[in-house]
């Protein structure tokens, strides 16, 4: 459906390789604290328990963009204009886009199963469900004033930037919603961040244990909701093999009234968006790095922070994902009333329009 005038042929070799691989399934999850969905330090990236299918899409600011451009983090060689396609995505606006459900994700990302890994699988509760009706877990024990560690990990790196947030429980859990959420965002407690990898780095049959490793922290204050609420961006650049807009053509929007035939892709199951917005986001996926767990030198979306980390997904001892999660300390408010909480992780994409959400129990003391 694209024209292949502007392609470069070494890019189309490196498209032609990505092509032969499925998309990735999931995408983002919240590995510290135990997240209600799953997923953990040891699990990294990697999605068996599903943690990674607590989101919303599609979505897009409602208003212009405020994120300064030394803060984005793919296409950085467009700042409007037709070439501008990522204009719309959450990032641009960190905190503004709206997302479904109550700030804990909604199960497939949509009501309606779409073809990019929004498709809840059968071990999950039904497409749609609001992720604060996973069970809740044994909470995690935060000291009011105490500086204590938060951490998620990407299966598909979608660009952007995240931060954490609190929202008080009652009883019956009827207040929470993104507006509660929104009321405390936490402020991150240091300049650094880590990489922690998972625990399934066997060479042979020997378990290889990694330290952590220490990586600058950027933080986004400007143009952020709440205003000078502080997000932090997504230190991994995915990859540059090839421009988005010049090889994929303007981005096709999605028709949720159009749906596929039953059998493309997931086997029979009917998907919904129409196949011309499939092909355009498979086609920027591709352009990322899909299926790449580190980028070939010098074909980075922005300067790598450490060397060699970069990429967009990939599989790491026959498991999908990038094989570590990223470790940050927040500061717990010294004024926050005793009592349980909901943590919320929160991950504005700028590659997609997508905002990736885990809740986690926390009991403030």
């Amino acid at each position: 459906m694209f024209s292949s005038a502007a392609r470069p042929r070494g890019t189309r070799i490196i498209l032609a390789i990505a092509l032969l691989f499925p998309l990735a399934c999931g995408h983002g999850q919240m590995t510290y604290p135990p997240s209600r969905g799953g997923g953990s330090l040891a699990e990294g990236g990697h999605c068996e328990s599903r943690a990674c299918m607590w989101f919303t899409q599609p979505t897009e600011i409602p208003g212009e963009p405020t994120l300064l451009l030394q803060f984005r983090t793919v296409n950085m060689g467009f700042e409007g204009g037709p070439g501008d396609w990522s204009r719309r995505s959450p990032w641009r606006a960190p905190g503004t886009a709206p997302v479904s459900g109550s700030g804990c994700g909604i199960s497939g990302g949509n009501g309606l199963p779409i073809p990019n890994g929004g498709a809840a699988w059968p071990d999950m509760l039904p497409q749609g469900t609001d992720g604060l009706l996973l069970p809740r877990r044994e909470p995690t024990v935060w000291r009011r004033g105490s500086v204590e560690e938060v951490a998620f990990a990407m299966s598909a790196n979608h660009g952007g930037g995240y931060s954490y947030r609190l929202c008080r429980l009652d009883g019956k859990q009827n207040n929470v919603s993104e507006a509660c959420f929104q009321q405390t965002v936490l402020r991150f407690a240091d300049t650094r961040q880590w990489l922690q990898y998972d625990a399934s780095m066997y060479q042979y049959d020997t378990l290889v244990t990694l330290p952590r490793f220490e990586l600058p922290l950027v933080v986004v204050t400007n143009g952020t909701f709440p205003p000078g609420s502080q997000w932090a961006r997504n230190p991994v650049p995915a990859c540059k093999l090839c421009d988005q807009y010049d090889y994929c053509g303007p981005a096709v929007p999605l028709n949720l009234s159009e749906a596929f035939q039953p059998g493309y892709w997931y086997g029979n199951q009917t998907l919904y968006g129409g196949k011309a917005w499939f092909d355009s986001e498979r086609c920027h996926q591709h352009c990322a790095g899909h299926n790449l767990s580190a980028c070939p030198p010098g074909m980075t979306q922005f300067r790598e922070p450490l060397p060699g980390l970069s990429g967009y997904s990939g599989a790491y001892a026959s498991r999908q994902g990038l094989p570590y999660s990223i470790v940050d300390k927040v500061e717990v408010p010294a004024d926050l009333e005793e009592g349980d909480y909901l943590l919320s992780w929160r991950w504005d994409c700028e590659q997609t329009p997508q905002i990736w959400q885990s809740c986690a129990d926390i009991l403030v003391v």
